[in-house]
């Protein structure tokens, strides 16, 4: 049997394993509480929920501040709280989220012949609730969340506490796989990492990484090297 051509494969999770469903988890979400938003009002959310991530993202607010403001336009319509509106949208990004095409397939292929990890950014309770759900809970060591570790991808510590958890092997033996050039593939390269970009798309965004797949279960013949 051929040797593969990396010991790990760490992965990012939204858009690159899973789906991220947020317009139907919205829709669910605001029919639970009988919201009925008019255009302008699902506008204001919008820009307000982007406005948020930017401030996340860039340290300026925490994740408990991000989830309590973005519901807030559409909680004081019907007099409950912002926070439960927010629990009930993880809720049903939970229970709509589904694995991407490929997927599961190739990571039964990768199972027991490669150590898979995770990185990705994200909220605790959707990240480890889908997982979970899906039964994939213990395939994937480390498990590191962004909400968990107060840092997000692309910053280096975020890089380094896996690498730290893996017990620092060869950066060269390690490829991260993700959708995202800028988080994941620019991220883990600036650490030493082999990468490999997700692209089901075909986006014509520079991105220079080691490998560029189109189809999720090509990764399987790179990992591998068949």
């Amino acid at each position: 049997m051929k040797q593969p051509s990396y010991d790990w494969v760490l992965f990012d999770l939204d858009e690159t394993l899973l789906d991220f469903p947020v317009a139907q988890a919205l829709e669910r979400t605001l029919q639970i509480y009988g919201v009925m938003p008019t255009p302008a009002k699902m506008a204001e959310y919008h820009e307000l929920n982007h406005r948020l991530w930017q401030q996340y993202n860039s340290g300026e607010i925490d994740a408990a501040h991000l989830q309590q403001t973005r519901f807030s336009l559409f909680a004081e319509q019907v007099d409950v709280a912002p926070m439960a509106m927010n629990d009930a949208f993880l809720q049903q990004i939970i229970a709509l989220s589904e694995p991407l095409e490929g997927v599961t397939e190739t990571l039964l292929a990768l199972q027991g012949r490669v150590r898979m990890g995770i990185i990705t950014n994200g909220f605790s309770l959707p990240q480890r609730g889908r997982l979970d759900k899906l039964g994939w809970g213990d395939w994937f060591e480390p498990l590191v969340i962004s909400d968990e570790v107060h840092v997000t991808k692309p910053a280096a510590a975020i890089f380094q506490h896996a690498l730290d958890l893996m017990g620092q092997p060869s950066p060269a033996r390690v490829l991260m796989v993700g959708d995202n050039p800028k988080t994941d593939i620019a991220g883990a390269a600036a650490q030493g990492l082999a990468t490999c970009w997700y692209n089901p798309q075909r986006h014509d965004t520079p991105c220079e990484s080691t490998h560029e797949i189109h189809h999720f279960a090509h990764l399987a013949d790179i990992v591998l090297g068949q």
